[in-house]
């Protein structure tokens, strides 16, 4: 009876444990959570009253529900476990960065911690702070500036960061640009390379934000939060807005990660908590403010939609503020996709989306060239490279550059290299203008004294992609990683024509223009 006893004890003592401990944190969640946004006059970081002054008005979210200072800089939000807490930098205001420009907005809310086992995640982040309280430092953001944007920088190992130390980073010291941002797979599956490439990128000296992408979750994840464990201690959120200048950006994270059985994959998607924080900031977010969407993979013509539902009513949402873009990657292509009624999209005009091309092409593949750098030609033909956003008020454009050319290469013209003087035959020229919009009026002519024809956008694979992967199948065994197939590119513009040119060497001449720019090419042909 005894030993009955002591065992009913311990049993009602264990029980009575698990229960005060889900009690505390039921306690904890409903108590919310509270602090204050202010300008941190001294730079310490720390609200000092007296010396530091409360800033209202300033939009404060736990993932979810979004609020807004009183007038006593002071904000109040539900708590919720293994999710951030971040303060929505507005205009003219600037957050703290770290030693890496990684900037730090945001309380990370963890009782228990989130991680994987191949990475180490984040560490349970201990009793909840008083007031998580904010710091903000006054900055000017004109109504012109530019946005430095790189597609996946996604290294294998840090062989593949010095690829980009070399072949990228060193012409970006001292650029002029507001601040830079990588849309997604920052690195290739091995979260532990983050240290080394966010060290390299800091070089630039601006404020760097990162975008979650599918080859940043921690593989052995359970579900799309224990996947993001490394992501969330060293970025903190997937998600989130801010403001600069007159534009307002939203990161978002949309990719879900699922496990089913002995299956583990992703697919396209948002989720409910973070499709209720883009309802809720989007509501105070003016209509004709421009809204840039910074995400990963593209919304169209690629990994499927998890729920279509969701896509339905994201669309639903971002055709609310007619004057948005969105800026994606994953593909390593680089083109312009117009969402539209087709695709479901409500919005009275189309929904102008670009897939930007990468920074490490198609994965640092192709022959290296004398610096032992590979070529890394994307599959479209387009060769590694990064854009800038130019925000102008609420109008944007975007503009291409390959990396260590001069600024003006903006194409490729393929032609054959000679022709025979009294042959019959037309010559083919096509020419891929790697950003051009694809309404641009394209023309061409073959000499100095030759009639400009128009040329026509037909996509198709670049000839110049087909010729090199031709020419390394045939090297054999080779020490780099050969380049794999071709897709077709959206921005090649083909002609036919009839050479009637004396023998000599002639200048073949492309000039394309669009709404955003104007793009010159040049090409010569032989005449025998």
């Amino acid at each position: 009876m005894r030993n009955f006893s002591v065992k009913l004890m311990a049993a009602l003592f264990i029980l009575l444990s698990g229960l005060l401990q889900e009690l505390a944190v039921y306690a904890q969640e409903n108590s919310g959570i509270r602090g204050i946004v202010f300008h941190d006059k001294n730079g310490n970081g720390v609200y000092d009253s007296g010396q530091d002054k409360p800033l209202k008005a300033v939009a404060v979210s736990n993932g979810r529900d979004v609020v807004v200072t009183d007038r006593n800089g002071k904000y109040e939000l539900p708590l919720r476990d293994n999710a951030a807490i971040f303060v929505v930098k507005p205009r003219n205001w600037k957050v703290a960065v770290d030693e890496k420009q990684i900037p730090r907005f945001y309380y990370m809310n963890s009782s228990g911690g989130i991680s994987g086992t191949k990475f180490e995640g984040l560490s349970p982040t201990g009793p909840l702070p008083e007031s998580v309280d904010f710091p903000l430092y006054p900055q000017k953001e004109p109504d012109s500036f530019d946005v430095l944007v790189f597609g996946d920088t996604q290294p294998r190992n840090s062989k593949e960061i010095y690829y980009m130390s070399h072949d990228v980073l060193p012409e970006l010291v001292d650029v002029k640009a507001a601040f830079g941002v990588t849309l997604g797979d920052v690195t290739f599956d091995d979260l532990n390379l983050y240290d080394h490439l966010t060290s390299s990128l800091s070089t630039v000296e601006i404020p760097w934000r990162y975008v979650a992408g599918n080859h940043d979750n921690d593989y052995t994840g359970n579900n799309s939060t224990e996947a993001r464990g490394v992501w969330y201690r060293t970025f903190g959120p997937s998600y989130y807005s801010f403001s600069y200048g007159p534009a307002h950006f939203v990161v978002l994270d949309n990719i879900r990660w699922i496990v089913e059985e002995d299956k583990r994959y992703y697919r396209t998607g948002l989720g409910s908590d973070q499709m209720e924080f883009l309802q809720n900031e989007l509501k105070r977010v003016d209509k004709d403010q421009l809204v840039v969407f910074l995400a990963h993979i593209p919304f169209e013509g690629s990994t499927e939609w998890k729920d279509e539902n969701e896509k339905k009513a994201f669309y639903e949402l971002i055709a609310t503020h007619p004057r948005s873009a969105s800026l994606v990657a994953h593909t390593h292509q680089h083109y312009h996709y117009f969402i539209d009624k087709e695709d479901g999209f409500p919005g009275e005009n189309p929904h102008h989306m670009i897939s930007v091309g990468t920074v490490c092409g198609a994965w640092w593949t192709g022959a290296p060239n004398e610096y032992g750098i590979p070529h890394a030609m994307m599959s479209d033909g387009t060769p590694n490279s990064y854009t800038f956003l130019h925000v102008d008020g609420n109008n944007w454009k975007l503009s291409w550059k390959e990396a260590g050319k001069p600024a003006d290469y903006q194409m490729h013209i393929n032609a054959p290299d000679f022709f025979v003087a009294d042959s019959t035959d037309k010559i083919n020229i096509t020419a891929n203008i790697y950003n051009a919009l694809p309404s641009a009026e394209v023309k061409m002519r073959v000499g100095k004294n030759g009639t400009w024809v128009n040329m026509k956008r037909t996509p198709q694979s670049d000839p110049a992609r087909l010729a090199a992967v031709e020419r390394e199948n045939q090297l054999g065994e080779v020490s780099w990683l050969k380049m794999r197939g071709a897709r077709n590119s959206e921005h090649i513009w083909e002609a036919e024509q009839e050479v009637n040119l004396e023998p000599g060497v002639h200048v073949i001449e492309i000039k394309a223009k669009d709404d955003w720019f104007e793009y010159k090419g040049k090409r010569l042909l032989h005449v025998r």
